[in-house]
């Protein structure tokens, strides 16, 4: 492993010049001039993995379309982390160098040493409630938000959970409402963190200190709890009965706790009966996909805090076509915004349709997760609920396996999103699938597999037509 041979004076640059090496392998050039080129990688104290980018529309985009390059690429070059991350330059790191000794003891270690110290309490300066635009999509959910900012734990809203799908404003709502309260001074101590970070730290506390009293130190006096994603708890009874102790001492003290699910919370799979009892106490608000007018204005308003001036046609051609994903409409003007910056180029009708053409082709897409899971269920005899079953029985991880592996392939959800259709797993699950499945293919032997996915992706294409 490349950690082994590491000198005293090895960086974490250095070792993303390695990564970058091996991601310019399997993208063109062109591709990886333009997201790549103006990325540098951190590693915090949990061992996550944070690949810095230029700006939120970069981190979301790169996120979404080259998490499996980067995985792969810090595997191959023997970096060992916990989570990967994708942030903006505005967030404050303290870099450590690494020393051979410490790399080489991460590497045998279930919770990888620290590298980097991060700054805590830093919100990202874009997602405030300023910069959120309110249509009626999203309107009870801002409201809300606001109402829990101005007096977190004097309202009727706690805890306040904030549900929908993916891309749609949770997280800027969640981090706005910290922003608001660390500024205006509504809550002397904010704590915000994804589940998956609540997850590892409970970890790295049972871990290392053999005592998880430590860890409810962190919470002894928050004012405003904030939790992104809590649809990873799932499956995970453990950090869920942790969770909980500290969600019922919190609002038996009347201290603000907001949520963010991906769906309702009666509906995340394998999560304990007493934890969604206590989330239907509070208020329960979902945020849907964004009408044409609204879809516009964060158009116009994303554009402008970019200094991109764009053409009303441009604009309305955008919002019309992409109608389910504020994100994905990020990522659409992050590909104007790179063509403008790279070429100079006005950005014109005839541009936009060039350089968006696969998004917008593809916006109407017919195959689902779901729709797969339904359909793999079906040909392995299996019922759907099976799939997301916390198992590894072969008779439901194989199928499973099958099924993830064939999401990857026929959707254009993210890793994370897949994930999340089989029970609250986390990507590198569906990176090992697939690869798992697609080494299976291609041994000759395995004749009975082969022909069930062939059946099912047969059925895949019929759905098209």
């Amino acid at each position: 492993m490349l950690a082994n041979n590491l000198s005293s004076d090895f960086s974490t640059t250095s070792l993303w010049q390695v990564c970058l090496e091996r991601i310019q392998e399997k993208i063109s050039p062109a591709t990886f001039q333009t997201w790549f080129a103006t990325t540098n990688l951190f590693l915090d104290e949990n061992a996550r993995a944070c690949v810095q980018v230029p700006n939120q529309f970069f981190a979301d985009f790169i996120e979404e379309h080259f998490s499996a390059v980067i995985l792969e690429a810090l595997t191959e070059s023997g970096i060992n982390f916990s989570t990967l991350l994708f942030e903006p330059v505005t967030r404050d790191w303290k870099v450590i160098e690494p020393i051979a000794e410490e790399l080489t003891k991460a590497k045998d270690s279930k919770i990888p040493q620290a590298v980097t110290v991060r700054e805590n309490g830093n919100f990202h300066p874009n997602y405030t409630f300023e910069s959120f635009i309110v249509g009626d999509s999203n309107r009870m959910a801002h409201a809300a938000a606001m109402a829990v900012a101005e007096a977190p734990g004097k309202t009727s809203f706690n805890p306040l959970i904030i549900y929908g799908g993916t891309g749609l404003g949770k997280t800027h709502l969640l981090q706005a409402i910290g922003h608001f309260a660390q500024t205006e001074g509504t809550a002397d101590n904010v704590v915000y963190m994804t589940s998956e970070e609540f997850t590892n730290q409970y970890i790295s506390f049972v871990i290392n200190k053999k005592d998880s009293s430590s860890f409810y130190k962190k919470f002894n006096d928050v004012d405003l709890l904030l939790i992104d994603d809590i649809q990873f708890f799932s499956g995970k009874p453990g950090t869920q009965k942790e969770f909980y102790r500290i969600f019922d001492r919190l609002l038996r003290e009347d201290k603000q706790i907001v949520l963010s699910s991906d769906r309702s919370p009666e509906k995340i799979p394998d999560m304990m009966e007493h934890i969604i009892n206590r989330f239907k106490g509070g208020l329960n608000t979902d945020i849907q996909p964004p009408n044409l007018e609204t879809r516009m204005a964060i158009l116009r308003k994303k554009a402008e805090t970019d200094g991109l001036t764009l053409p009303d046609e441009v604009i309305q051609y955008i919002a019309s076509q992409i109608t389910s994903n504020v994100r994905e409409l990020e990522g659409t003007l992050i590909k104007l915004i790179a063509s403008s910056s790279f070429t100079g180029a006005d950005i014109t009708l005839e541009v936009t349709r060039e350089l968006c053409g696969d998004a917008i082709n593809s916006k109407e897409e017919r195959i689902t997760v779901q729709f797969i899971k339904e359909i793999t269920a079906q040909i392995f005899d299996i019922s759907v609920n099976q799939l997301s079953a916390h198992t590894r029985k072969k008779e439901v991880s194989l199928p499973r396996s099958v099924a993830m592996y064939l999401s990857k392939k026929w959707t254009r959800q993210s890793l994370r999103s897949i994930g999340l259709e089989f029970g609250g797993r986390d990507y590198s699950t569906v990176i090992h699938a697939a690869k798992k499945i697609e080494a299976e293919l291609n041994n000759d032997q395995v004749i009975e597999l082969k022909r069930k996915v062939e059946s099912i992706e047969k059925l895949l294409r019929e759905s098209e037509v």
